[in-house]
């Protein structure tokens, strides 16, 4: 009689410890994304490709690979003014705050050209000792707080450059996590860079040391142009094929 109570007991914490550990067992959630999208516009402009914030954050600045003219826009994507410049293959664009002039990516060329506001070329640069043909050539183009200058390669292969002063790539690494790269953003803050593929439809922040940060996947395609306002922790996405301005929160 003892045994088999003592063996009844047995089983019986034996079935508890079982339900315990089972119980115990907690099915993670999915990771929030870093970015959260608050809204969205449609541009007017025709295949936007490349984007930059303006003089103290307050407009945008894009260019098209379709007419090949660059483009100021408000904050909802309204276009307040088309310069007459006009490119041969524009795929890039960057603000630069110390005079208030604009450097344009030409893909197919593999050259950077900076302009003034009013669409006047002030120079014409090739860039040299990049890989890459011209199709999948130049397709982004960003600066940091030292004014360097840095280049994406879309793809074949997909590189990011830092350049030096006589616009050659000095620096080179190979992105091979994404399809394509196809926009840039430089992050103070940080230390790294936003960018964007087109073809994986995701934004990812990435630096020359630490590869890929963190990433965050996109509901639409052809992503080519990423600005960033670190103040106001906003993200700005332009897409080629929607030609709409996409708006994002950043989650921190």
């Amino acid at each position: 009689m003892i045994l088999k109570n003592s063996f009844i007991l047995f089983l019986f914490l034996l079935i508890s410890t079982s339900c315990k550990v089972e119980d115990s067992v907690v099915t993670p959630e999915p990771s929030p994304s870093f970015i959260s999208k608050i809204a969205e516009f449609q541009t007017g402009v025709l295949e936007p490709s490349g984007l930059t914030l303006g003089r103290n954050n307050e407009t945008l600045w894009t260019v098209s690979d379709n007419t090949n003219n660059v483009y100021q826009l408000d904050l909802e994507g309204n276009i307040l003014k088309e310069l007459q410049f006009n490119g041969n293959d524009l795929e890039g664009v960057t603000f630069d705050t110390r005079d208030g002039t604009l450097w344009l990516a030409e893909e197919e060329l593999r050259e950077l050209v900076h302009i003034d506001t009013n669409g006047y070329e002030l120079g014409r640069y090739n860039v040299t000792h990049l890989e890459g043909s011209g199709n999948s050539g130049l397709e982004g183009v960003c600066l940091d707080t030292a004014f360097t200058k840095f280049v994406l390669n879309e793809k074949s292969p997909r590189l990011w450059a830092k350049l030096d002063d006589n616009y050659s790539a000095e620096e080179i690494k190979e992105i091979t996590a994404v399809q394509d790269l196809s926009g840039i953003w430089y992050e103070p803050d940080g230390n790294f860079f936003w960018i964007v593929s087109d073809q994986s439809k995701k934004l990812f922040q990435w630096s020359p040391g630490k590869g890929v940060i963190q990433s965050a996947d996109l509901d639409y395609s052809k992503a080519e142009g990423v600005t960033v306002d670190e103040g106001r922790k906003i993200v700005y996405i332009v897409s080629d094929k929607t030609g709409k301005l996409y708006v994002y929160k950043i989650n921190r």
